[in-house]
């Protein structure tokens, strides 16, 4: 396959510049390939058609996981890592193996959700997509949500930027407009995985907002943000599969995206509170309104 060459990238948390290798364009629709026929394979045909033995729980009683998610998983590792090598760290897999969560490799690795928004998918509510991320040195190169209910594609890269695609046509994202005052601004939140003191006072401050809705999927919440129908996503950990696609695809639509706790980019290895905006001037009104004492 035809490569091209990367741009020059931060080499994971060190700051330091390196030029990563050259990229496949081919990726972008392999990758989008594999996510349509992952979908229709194993999602699809389960969407209000799940029985009981189909889910099952694992942190606690609503964090579901569900038949879909497991085989999707599992048939897209070993095709991405067929497409380029590099180690792949699935939210599944890291539910088995926390461990995981602390492999990330120098190079090249992947991401996957494979069925992000699964409580929503439980409950027969449209609102999940299935989300891959290429890292590189921990940080997102390139990402994919897909939509399969509507059959809509979300793609961005570091060197082309953030794209709407469907059937038939394929358009460059980039957030105008949008409103920058705590008032005016829509978008979705939660606390989930901060220390108890700073997980109330963050509930509480979220719960003040005025337009805050509940989409129960980081991977649509972006698509919104990027497509500039809404402002705001925060929560209150960060995961590598549903937050590294998250601040790509922001980010490329002009957005900002920044760890609330000390305003860093977004790095995999991090498990820290994050926060994606429409705007670098309605992210600093958020962080104060929600975060600063």
């Amino acid at each position: 396959m035809t490569r091209i060459r990367a741009p020059r990238v931060n080499e994971g948390m060190s700051g330091k510049i390196e030029e990563r290798p050259p990229i496949v364009p081919a990726l972008k629709g392999v990758v989008a390939d594999l996510l349509r026929e992952g979908a229709d394979r194993f999602i699809l045909p389960r969407f209000q058609n799940l029985s009981s033995q189909d889910i099952a729980t694992k942190s606690n009683k609503t964090d579901f996981v569900t038949i879909a998610d497991q085989e999707t998983e599992a048939w897209l590792i070993p095709r991405l890592l067929e497409a380029q090598p590099g180690l792949v760290i699935g939210e599944e897999a890291a539910a088995m193996s926390p461990s995981i969560r602390n492999q990330i490799p120098e190079g090249f690795s992947w991401t996957i959700d494979p069925l992000d928004g699964t409580k929503n998918f439980v409950r027969g509510k449209p609102a999940f997509c299935s989300m891959v991320a290429l890292l590189w040195n921990g940080r997102p190169i390139e990402c994919w949500i897909w939509q399969p209910l509507v059959k809509i594609l979300f793609y961005a890269s570091d060197y082309c930027g953030a794209f709407r695609i469907d059937e038939f046509s394929e358009t460059r994202l980039r957030i105008e407009g949008r409103p920058f005052e705590v008032d005016l601004m829509c978008g979705s939140g939660n606390s989930l995985g901060l220390e108890d003191s700073k997980k109330d006072l963050l509930q509480e401050r979220l719960l003040s907002l005025s337009n805050r809705r509940f989409p129960g999927s980081a991977g649509i919440q972006a698509c919104s943000i990027a497509n500039g129908e809404e402002d705001y996503l925060i929560h209150g950990n960060s995961t590598p599969w549903d937050h590294a696609p998250v601040d790509l695809l922001c980010r490329m639509a002009g957005g900002y995206v920044r760890m609330l706790d000390d305003q860093v980019r977004f790095h995999a290895s991090m498990a820290a509170p994050f926060m994606a905006a429409s705007s670098y001037r309605g992210w600093k009104a958020l962080e104060k309104a929600i975060w600063q004492n």
